[in-house]
Formats: C-alpha cells, sequence, structure tokens
C-alpha cells in the first residue's frame, strides 16, 4: 500500500480517510460476494464430510448381515459345565442336542530319571539323546559342556521338540522329569541313546535316560493318556481334551469324568441386535440428509445442500434397497424387509423396527432370513446391496469424492480472485493517491497565487487612498 501521510496537507480537502473510504467502498462488494461463497462452499464440503461418516457408520453393520455368518447366531450350554464346556463356530453350527459321557481326560507323558547327588556338578555320561515325539526324531548331543542333569535340561528345551525338561529336588537328591508339552498317546516321548561307554541300554552313563519301548531306565510318572467320552452313545477318542470335528461347529472342552447334555440353539437376540444396529445407522444417515438438505418450515430456508442430485441418488438407492426383493425369494413367505418387521415411516423417512416380528421370523425360516440379507449362492442379499452401494458413494473415485473436489476446487478459484481483487485494489489506490496528489498540489498553488494576489492588492490600497486625498 502506498503511504499517504502527506496527502492533504497542501489543501486540506483530499484525506487518508478519504482515500480508505473510497478503497473500502470498491472492495466491500466484490469481497462481500466471495466471503458469502466460499462460505457456502465450506459449509457444503463440511455437509458432504458428515453424509460420508454416516455411510461408512452404515456400512459396517451391513457388513456383517451381508455374510451368512453373520445371520447365524448360535449359543451353546451345557448342563454340567464342571464336566464339559462347549464353544460354538456360528458360521457352520446348527441347532442340535448331544449327551455327554466322559470316561477318560486326555494327559500328558512325564518321565523321571534316577536320583543324583546334585543338579550340575556330577556327570551324566556323554553321547547323544534322541527324542521322539509325535514321529518325529530329534538328536541332542552330551559332552562335557552339559553332561549334567541341568546341562541336559537345557539342552532339551532349547531344542525345542515338543519337549519341556526340569530338574527336581526331591528333598533326597535330584531328578531329571521330561514332560510332552501335548496330551495324548501320539505325544508320547520314546528317548534312546548312543552311549560313549559302549553300552545304549544299562543303567550307567547317558543310557540310564532311556525309554523306548525296549529298555524303561527312566520312570513313567504320568502316563499319556486320549481323551475318551460317548456323544450320543458313540464313542470318541482324541488326543486333547479340546474335542474337535466331533459335531461340525461345536467344540467340547472335556474337564473331568462324567455327564452333560450340551444345547446348541439358534440366538435370534444376536441376530436382532445386529439389524437393531444397521436400523439405528439408517436413522441416524436420514437425520444427517434432513439437517443438511431438508426444508426447514420455521427459517423457511432449506439446507446448504437442498435439492443437490448427489443427496438425492443416495436416498433413491438406498429406499430402493428397502423394497428389494432377492432372486429366489419371490414365491418365499419372506421376500422383503417389511416381511421381517422393518418398516418404513413415509413422514420421516426413518426404519421401524419390530423385534419380535423379526425373531419369529427368524426361528420360522431361517435359510430365507439368511438369503433375504447375505449372499447366498450367489445372489446378493440386501444387505450386500447396500455395502456396495454405500462403497460406491464413499469410494475415493465416488460422487461425494467428486463433489468434494469440484468444491474444493471452487475454493482454489475464490482465493485466485481474492488475489486478483488484492492487486486491483492496490492499483486502484495508488492511482487515487496519485490524482489526490496532483490536486492538492494544483490547489495548494492556487491558493498560495490567490494569497499573493491579495497582499498586492492589500499593498496597493494605502497608494490609492493618498492619491484620491
Amino acid at each position: 500500500m502506498a503511504s499517504i501521510t502527506s496527502l492533504g496537507a497542501g489543501s486540506g480537502i483530499f484525506s487518508n480517510d478519504l482515500v480508505n473510504q473510497l478503497v473500502n467502498a470498491e472492495r466491500a462488494p466484490t469481497e462481500q460476494r466471495l466471503n458469502q461463497k466460499q462460505s457456502l462452499t465450506e459449509a457444503k464440503i463440511s455437509a458432504y464430510g458428515n453424509i460420508r461418516s454416516a455411510l461408512e457408520a452404515l456400512r459396517t453393520p451391513m457388513e456383517k448381515l451381508s455374510t451368512i455368518e453373520g445371520m447365524r447366531a448360535f449359543t451353546g450350554t451345557s448342563s454340567n459345565e464342571a464336566v464339559a464346556g462347549v464353544s460354538i463356530d456360528p458360521s457352520i453350527a446348527n441347532r442340535g442336542s448331544y449327551s455327554l459321557d466322559v470316561k477318560q481326560l486326555a494327559q500328558a507323558q512325564s518321565l523321571a530319571s534316577g536320583v543324583f547327588a546334585d543338579r550340575d556338578t556330577t556327570t551324566v555320561g556323554t553321547g547323544t539323546l534322541t527324542l521322539n515325539v509325535g514321529g518325529v526324531a530329534t538328536d541332542i548331543t552330551v559332552d562335557g559342556t552339559n553332561n549334567t542333569l541341568e546341562g541336559m535340561a537345557a539342552s532339551i528345551n532349547e531344542a525345542n521338540v515338543g519337549v519341556s525338561a526340569s530338574v527336581v529336588d526331591t528333598g533326597s537328591g535330584f531328578r531329571l522329569v521330561m514332560s510332552a508339552e501335548d496330551t495324548g498317546v501320539d505325544n508320547a516321548i520314546q528317548v534312546s541313546v548312543a552311549d560313549n561307554d559302549g553300552n545304549n541300554t544299562d543303567g550307567a552313563g547317558l543310557s540310564q535316560f532311556v525309554f523306548d519301548g525296549t529298555a524303561s531306565n527312566m520312570e513313567e510318572t504320568v502316563q499319556a493318556k486320549d481323551a475318551i467320552l460317548d456323544v450320543n452313545g458313540i464313542e470318541i477318542t482324541r488326543s486333547s481334551n479340546t474335542v474337535e470335528g466331533v459335531i461340525e461347529g461345536v467344540t467340547f472342552d472335556v474337564k473331568s469324568i462324567g455327564t452333560s447334555t450340551v444345547k446348541v440353539e439358534q440366538d435370534p437376540e444376536a441376530v436382532a441386535g445386529r439389524v437393531q444396529e444397521f436400523v439405528d445407522k439408517f436413522n441416524a444417515l436420514q437425520d444427517v440428509i434432513q439437517k443438511f438438505s431438508g426444508f426447514n418450515e420455521a427459517s423457511g430456508q432449506g439446507g446448504v445442500l437442498s435439492g443437490d442430485s448427489t443427496v438425492r441418488g443416495i436416498q433413491s438407492e438406498l429406499r430402493r434397497m428397502l423394497t428389494t426383493i432377492p432372486q429366489g425369494l419371490e414365491d418365499s413367505p419372506i421376500r422383503m424387509l417389511a416381511d421381517v418387521g422393518i418398516k418404513t415411516d413415509p413422514s420421516t423417512g426413518k426404519l421401524e423396527f419390530d423385534q419380535d416380528v423379526f425373531k419369529e421370523q427368524l426361528e420360522a425360516y431361517p435359510e430365507a432370513m439368511t438369503a433375504l440379507f447375505a449372499e447366498k449362492d450367489g445372489v446378493e442379499g440386501i444387505a450386500e446391496r447396500m455395502v456396495n452401494v454405500a462403497s460406491d458413494f464413499i469410494a475415493s473415485d465416488g460422487a461425494l469424492a467428486n463433489r468434494t473436489d469440484g468444491l474444493n476446487r471452487t475454493l482454489e478459484s475464490i482465493q485466485d480472485q481474492r488475489d486478483r481483487l488484492d492487486l486491483r485494489i492496490a492499483s486502484y489506490e495508488e492511482r487515487l493517491i496519485r490524482q489526490f496528489s496532483a490536486a492538492d498540489s494544483l490547489i495548494a498553488q492556487i491558493q498560495s497565487n490567490g494569497n499573493f494576489v491579495a497582499q498586492q492588492l492589500a499593498a496597493l490600497a494605502p497608494q490609492n487612498n493618498q492619491n484620491q486625498g
């Protein structure tokens, strides 16, 4: 901005205030228009952001309902949790009742050596110790660096072969204990040696740790056992107390000898809860859309997105989904959302959910209910279609992103216009200063000439008076 500190000094007519008033009057209309346009553009960007967030929130519960697993909720109960617990994979489980009679629990084998005087001084022999667990054999070298109970235990643990080893102080000596890390007969431990003393089976040197079915120089303190139980009268054997694969989608956790009845039942509350989440998020989206595109009767004004084609497109697509009949359900007692207790309030566009109706229909027609929501046999259900619709709108190249990108370009254009306005106003201000300065100088000169003439006339006045006398 040009300096105008001396403006008006000559004439007293032109001043800094006058220049500022003219400059502001020139700037104000354009600046006001740009401010209004920027404010509206930023409000639209914010509105699209809120709609995007609401669509993302809606997509989450719909993704759950778009899979068969999301529509299949089961609970498992055991009449005697002390004997057996139960867990369910809802994606593949089915209703059923199972009588369990647990006859034997699975156990992990433990072997104990003879008694030694100490844990880390007395040598135990040298050679190669071979551990065979589950059909996998591992050789462990025992030499002068590890030929004590403690040294052997450390080498076995470092080998990571499914056997843990420790040295136990019995009070009257020390024993090496090897324990299988997994239960069951198949995970029993076999120990063989190549003893450097030349005898691989006697009770001296490294061979005192042999336990291979032929020589048993270690004591089996805990026998390897499989879990044995009857399920509906059929005997089942497993290496673990976690019994899987007997009933599809059902896992028994056996804990003690005894009987229990396990029931697997549909859990309509869980599925209804997922649908309720969808309804809540759908209605929240309607609130957001109403806020930014609806008409406020009190103020007589519409929202910043009133009449927006993108918003209308979102509403149109989602409402179309609400009355869609998936292929294959044309003649089913369940064809659309209204048949399962989900209806639209025409005055608000929001959904109303009758959970009692939903749970009744889920229990009566579980397969049709799944087909209504989830993708099944290559046919998209309503939830899957809504996921796709929401994903299309909020994609990086979707309608919302395109509108937001366009608005951001508008903001850039507004800033360009502001920059040009600043340049124009600066030029205008400089022109005013030049014109006012020139005018000020001219007026000052005129005033100066006038003062001179007045002085000359005043000087002539006495002479005229004398001549007249």
